[in-house]
């Protein structure tokens, strides 16, 4: 039964899903403690991808929202609080849920008071205060949206996690979108730079590696002019690698691994761990190639 509501609400067989819910609704809510609550099998799963557990709290809180109007509130007040588990995953379950009716000054209270209370996982906690950013930057507030991004990014970067890259690019698009409305210098590099890397990499992804390096070559040239002091020469890193990459696909091994190995020093400037990583890995191949 909650496979198939799961399944008719992914596929937005909205008709489907009220159908069963309504054919099912004594069962449900009899048995709401059981999947209201998290599945113990999935939970350590969700410690290590907090976002694969979105879909089963969206999921869950229609089904109790369709109960609700069937004359059957008790699972919808469990979720708005009335009844609150204490396991820590049920509380951003229920801090989800606030967040997606638009509650978010309920759901961070919920957050902050995980904070609070004092996590030793530093990937949990990341987790935590990258929820605490996203509503923030819905609420337009992106000084607070960059501090908990900021702080999400270092935890997962500490602890080497694969949300490391994610994260990054979390921080990046918020700190951009605050230059960009600032209506600074900067800001403006920062929106052209993002704006040609991307052009070069669909290029890339459409196997077009000369054109590709044509954009880029016309980037750099771009920012060769900008002062020291621009965040835009950050993307110098992301330049050179895609640049090798292209190289490499092109067949020309000594110019691939020559802009890798720049991208690599790039990284290293700029404390870019992550970047670090990924180009020491293209170097391997390229040799491997050989």
């Amino acid at each position: 039964m909650l496979r198939a509501l799961s399944v008719a609400d992914r596929a937005g067989d909205h008709a489907g899903f009220r159908a069963l819910c309504r054919r099912h609704a004594d069962a449900l809510d009899a048995d709401r403690d059981a999947w209201l609550r998290v599945p113990r099998e999935l939970r350590e799963s969700f410690r290590g991808d907090m976002d694969a557990m979105r879909p089963f709290m969206l999921t869950a809180q229609r089904i109790a929202r369709e109960l609700d109007g069937l004359g059957r509130p008790a699972a919808l007040r469990r979720l708005a609080g009335a009844e609150a588990p204490g396991n820590p995953l049920e509380k951003i379950h229920e801090a989800e849920v606030l967040a997606e009716d638009g509650e978010f000054e309920a759901a961070d209270a919920l957050l902050r008071a995980q904070l609070a209370e004092g996590a030793a996982d530093d990937v949990w906690v990341a987790s935590i205060h990258s929820r605490l950013a996203t509503h923030a930057a819905v609420r337009n507030d992106l000084d607070t949206a960059i501090e908990h991004a900021r702080r999400a990014h270092e935890l997962v970067r500490r602890r080497g996690h694969w949300g490391a890259a994610r994260a990054a690019e979390v921080l990046d698009d918020l700190l951009t979108a605050r230059e960009l409305r600032r209506g600074t210098l900067h800001g403006r590099h920062l929106g052209a730079c993002r704006e040609a890397l991307t052009h070069a990499q669909r290029l890339s992804d459409r196997a077009l590696f000369a054109e590709s390096n044509r954009a880029l070559w016309q980037l750099l040239d771009e920012l060769n002019t900008y002062p020291e002091e621009s965040p835009a020469l950050r993307f110098l890193g992301k330049l050179c690698g895609l640049t090798g990459l292209n190289h490499f696909h092109l067949g020309d091994r000594d110019a691939a691994r020559a802009w890798t190995r720049r991208a690599l020093r790039e990284c290293r400037l700029r404390g870019d761990r992550l970047g670090e990583e990924v180009y020491e890995a293209n170097l391997k191949e390229i040799d491997r190639r050989e």
